[in-house]
């Protein structure tokens, strides 16, 4: 069998084209189109560059639509395509313009002729999209392929896909309401798979994950880490299942009773919270000791001491506040179709 091979859209001359005959009916007109090749009417039939098809196509009775994205593989020769696209509308505006009077009818209630364009707005790819009508009939079927090779019906057209496709530019068709547009005729479309790319990956086991045990630090006096305290030899009876804390209002009277203090030993009271008698123990303070956290203990100067004390009190009293008041304060005329041929 011989096979006719499509024209490249680069060496097309959209000047030769030609109408030979208009076909007519109540609802409907259709203008035949033919490319006039070295005086020879040859139909303008074209390859397309792969196409992104995202969808399965819309069935009907009379065909099944297809919409395709203008994004391919290789996306300067989908940029050039559409370039063709557009070339040819306005050849067909231009030539519509020309034969207005024997295409259209035009009447005072009728004057307005719309024209509807190839490459259609779409809200998912910026770069619009085309719609071609599969179709099979007694005159004629879109032959449909897998791979460029295996025959598929329109039902098995795969989602997710590429597409090449070519396309017969066939006629004009111009509706009851001198609405108008290109029909693209479909007659060879393959379709392949897009590939998906996948990661082999799976989890490694860590030593890391056994053994990074979260250590809830000891909260024992002995460690603390504001101050270190050491017991004396004194015996400490032991309480069972009860909690101590420092009376630290003692601790602060028996530091301004003592103005000639120069040990660094002091007496503390443990209060106990159960009901059991309270016990003293003898803590030893190092030197710059921060009790309170907010200033240190100097035991060379009782008078600095309390100075400070007095100081660091204040302070205190003026940050609480400052932090209290802080805290308060394109669309076209109309979308035409043409659902079948005649």
């Amino acid at each position: 069998m011989n096979y006719q091979e499509p024209y490249k859209t680069s060496n097309i001359d959209l000047n030769k084209i030609v109408y030979p005959k208009i076909k007519a009916n109540q609802n409907k007109k259709i203008i035949l189109l033919k490319y006039n090749d070295k005086g020879k009417l040859r139909n303008l039939a074209f390859q397309t560059p792969t196409l992104l098809n995202p969808h399965k196509p819309n069935h009907s009775k009379a065909y099944s639509e297809l919409e395709l994205a203008l994004i391919g593989k290789e996306q300067n020769k989908v940029e050039n395509f559409t370039i063709f696209l557009n070339n040819l509308e306005k050849k067909i505006k231009t030539d519509a313009q020309f034969n207005s009077s024997k295409w259209f009818d035009i009447s005072e209630s009728n004057d307005t002729i719309n024209f509807q364009r190839i490459i259609r707005d779409s809200e998912d790819f910026k770069e619009g999209t085309i719609k071609v009508k599969l179709i099979k009939n007694d005159d004629f079927e879109t032959v449909v392929q897998l791979n460029n090779s295996k025959r598929i019906s329109f039902d098995d057209i795969p989602e997710d896909s590429w597409c090449k496709m070519i396309l017969e530019c066939y006629a004009i068709w111009i509706n009851s309401s001198n609405d108008f547009g290109i029909f693209l005729r479909p007659i060879l479309v393959s379709f392949t798979p897009r590939e998906k790319q996948i990661y082999n990956y799976k989890f490694v086991e860590d030593s890391e994950d056994e053994d990074n045990v979260f250590e809830v630090p000891d909260t024992d006096a002995s460690n603390n880490v504001f101050m270190k305290i050491e017991q004396t030899n004194k015996k400490v009876r032991n309480i069972a299942d009860s909690t101590s804390q420092l009376d630290l209002n003692e601790l602060v009277k028996h530091l301004e009773s003592e103005d000639q203090l120069r040990s660094s030993e002091i007496g503390l009271t443990l209060v106990n919270s159960n009901t059991v008698q309270p016990e003293t123990k003898v803590i030893t303070i190092e030197p710059l000791l921060d009790i309170n956290l907010h200033n240190r203990y100097d035991s060379s100067s009782d008078s600095e001491n309390t100075s400070s004390t007095s100081s660091c009190t204040s302070e205190n009293e003026s940050d609480y506040d400052s932090d209290s008041e802080n805290e308060s304060s394109n669309t076209q005329n109309i979308d035409a179709e043409t659902s079948d041929v005649m």
